[in-house]
């Protein structure tokens, strides 16, 4: 299957949400033996977010059908894509993906959701999680600066210690 058709299939099912029926679906496209070919970072907005629709639809028909695709996933290209070209900035398309899809990869690229069922979920998880990571770093950061201010009161008190002791032996003269 040239590129063109490619496209107009995609686009043709991202304007349905729906997979045609097989008659249509070429073998190649009823197991993922296709990827997307070049050019489509060349098409207008309108049909870079059907082909993207179309993607999602058709990789989750593969994904559903044991073609676990993964990382591989076109999808994730095409939606930086789109928000590259600032056509998703309320992450509206993004949320329809994230839904529909069974790949965790769909469309942000994270591998995992960890548990969000809306990518507004995801994006505050991802937010929260940057926070306390920064919270972690800053009480591990004073945990090591208490071990040295502990481990240098210990050094002085045995140092002190060792003082009057050498004193009480006569190793060390009163000044």
């Amino acid at each position: 299957m040239d590129a063109s058709n490619y496209f107009n299939l995609l686009i043709g099912i991202g304007k349905t949400n729906t997979l045609p029926d097989s008659a249509v679906l070429s073998d190649n496209l009823l197991t993922r033996r296709v990827f997307l070919p070049d050019g489509w970072q060349e098409l207008p907005d309108s049909d870079l977010l059907l082909l993207f629709k179309g993607l999602v639809v058709l990789e989750e028909y593969w994904f559903t059908s044991g073609e676990h695709i993964g990382s591989t996933t076109d999808t994730k290209f095409v939606y930086r894509e789109l928000k590259n070209r600032q056509l998703d900035d309320d992450y509206s398309i993004g949320n329809w993906a994230f839904q529909l899809s069974s790949n965790p990869y769909v469309p942000l690229d994270s591998g995992n959701r960890h548990g969000a069922e809306t990518i507004y979920d995801y994006l505050k998880w991802e937010k929260d999680y940057a926070s306390r990571v920064a919270d972690e770093m800053e009480e591990a950061a004073h945990r090591r600066e208490e071990k040295k201010r502990l481990k240098a009161e210990q050094h002085a008190k045995r140092l002190k210690e060792k003082e009057i002791r050498d004193k009480k032996l006569g190793f060390k003269k009163d000044d």
